[in-house]
């Protein structure tokens, strides 16, 4: 079996797991971790084998926070219940994302311009800059529960389709449209959750 071959195999275990774990974040089920941990180590060598360093270190920061959202929402309080629950940002905490956001997306951008010794701005590095700033906030949020967490997903998985087209991991393209469609009714799913409680 060659790299190509491996990669290719590597690549259906991370599109299943990765799609199986955010099936169960809409459902708002703890297994959304263990899934998610298999699926990000994978993809933490495809990326880096694919000189996608920013999505390789997202992963990497994936991980950690799979571990940390896996014992977050394990806890409990004192009657049982969960420690954590669905709930909305205040608009306080909506500026303080998109401060996050912005904020990571220059520092990323930076970095992996260094790394890669790029002098003039690039579009490629800006876009992977940005989606891998979106998915570290929006990979803190799901771990607090937090409903916002959907929207940055969504928008930063319709920004990853054209970056993994170019460099042709077809099948993480329709993983991305799957994550895209779960994500919205993900979305709905805690919304109506929100609502009840």
């Amino acid at each position: 079996m060659d790299a190509s071959q491996l990669n290719f195999i590597l690549e259906i275990i991370a599109v299943v797991t990765g799609v199986v774990g955010v099936w169960y974040a809409k459902k708002e089920n703890i297994l959304v971790y263990p899934y998610g941990i298999v699926s990000v180590l994978i993809w933490v060598y495809l990326c880096w084998e694919g000189d996608l360093f920013g999505q390789s270190i997202v992963n990497f920061f994936y991980f950690v926070m799979n571990v940390f959202g896996w014992y977050n929402w394990s806890r409990k309080k004192e009657d049982q219940s969960h420690a954590v629950r669905i709930t909305k940002n205040s608009v306080s905490q909506n500026l303080y994302t998109f401060i996050s956001v912005s904020i990571l997306t220059l520092v990323i951008y930076v970095l992996l311009s260094d790394y890669q010794n790029i002098k003039s701005f690039n579009i490629v590095i800006g876009l992977e800059s940005l989606i891998t700033a979106m998915n570290f906030v929006s990979m803190w949020l799901m771990a607090w529960k937090k409903l916002e967490n959907w929207l940055l997903w969504i928008v930063a998985d319709i920004m990853c389709i054209p970056l993994f087209f170019e460099k042709a991991y077809y099948i993480s393209v329709v993983q991305f449209m799957v994550f895209i469609v779960i994500a919205v009714l993900g979305y709905i799913e805690w919304k109506k959750q929100l609502v009840r409680s």
